[in-house]
């Protein structure tokens, strides 16, 4: 009965973060991005209000061009990939049955948006409405945040909020250490793959690596989306030379990223690199794709039971 006093008031309000996805987001964002407006409290001597705003701001803005050079570097590699399959020969029975069947359903795709073009409408609104509630939202989240960052909890009742905290805790420093790895990971792609693709010749090689390396961000993708169908592409050209150097390019990437994945989790968590490797490689092999989101869980918490008395003269 006592753990249902405890229990019951975090699940209802799980389930209610659930029904308000916006808000919800706001509130976790606000919780990260605290230590921004501090940090203008305590160095530029801004009040929270403008600290809170100027945060958002930047914060907008570095998504909005992040957003802009994706979309500008996509329209820029559309016309490349037309004008590499018009000059490729694919006089075969497979590649034409594939051509067609592509036609048809680009073609099907189109008529199934412009019949659903009313509901579109509504739905950009709806989405555009969220946003905006997400924006005010979040403005209040960070000024909330940056007196108190689990403001949130206050609405519980006294023994649930003390366990929200601790968890809302735990769960920031994972996914702060995550984010914080993902982002050094993520440049170091983009370094090799924006050296790899000038050294092989590609134009734009730059804007290339950065939508890869964008790509790799993304859980399940990763930049054999983008190498493998290049590989290939080169091999159907008669271009073997380039098809290998692509390979090579695509497996020295992941040898160099696994590497330096495994060393970051290591440094941070205070785990050997071999541990840190093998509870990865395990959590994947097991798991399967899930596995992925799950190994750094699964490191977080080796690291945890390492500093138990138990485990301490490991």
């Amino acid at each position: 009965m006592e753990s249902l006093k405890i229990w019951l008031p975090l699940v209802l309000a799980a389930v209610l973060s659930l029904l308000v996805p916006a808000l919800s987001l706001a509130v976790v964002s606000g919780y990260l991005a605290a230590p921004a407006v501090r940090w203008l409290n305590g160095r530029a001597g801004l009040p929270p209000f403008a600290g809170a705003l100027l945060t958002e701001l930047f914060l907008i803005a570095a998504a909005a061009s992040v957003i802009l050079f994706a979309v500008r570097e996509t329209i820029g590699v559309i016309p490349e990939i037309r004008t590499a399959f018009s000059a490729l020969d694919l006089r075969h029975p497979v590649a034409d049955e594939l051509v067609l069947y592509a036609d048809a359903a680009i073609a099907a795709a189109g008529e199934r948006l412009l019949a659903s073009s009313a509901g579109l409408i509504q739905t950009i609104f709806s989405r555009l409405f969220s946003f905006f509630i997400f924006l005010v939202a979040f403005y209040f989240a960070l000024y909330e945040s940056s007196r108190d960052r689990l403001w949130f909890t206050s609405l519980l009742p006294k023994r649930s909020r003390e366990k929200a905290k601790k968890m809302f805790q735990e769960g920031g420093a994972l996914f702060g250490t995550f984010l914080s790895v993902e982002l050094r990971l993520s440049f170091l792609t983009f370094l090799i793959l924006a050296a790899g693709l000038t050294v092989l010749g590609f134009p734009a090689a730059v804007g290339k690596a950065f939508l890869i390396a964008l790509a790799d961000s993304l859980p399940f993708l990763g930049i054999g989306v983008f190498l493998i169908p290049m590989a290939a592409y080169q091999l159907a050209a008669g271009n073997m030379l380039l098809c290998t150097a692509i390979t090579i390019l695509y497996a020295f990437v992941l040898l160099t990223r696994q590497i330096a994945e495994t060393h970051l989790w290591a440094s941070t968590l205070q785990l050997r690199p071999a541990h840190a490797f093998f509870i990865a490689a395990a959590s994947i092999l097991i798991f399967g794709l899930p596995g992925i989101l799950l190994s750094p869980v699964l490191l977080f918490a080796a690291a945890r039971i390492r500093r138990l008395p138990a485990f301490s003269g490991g």
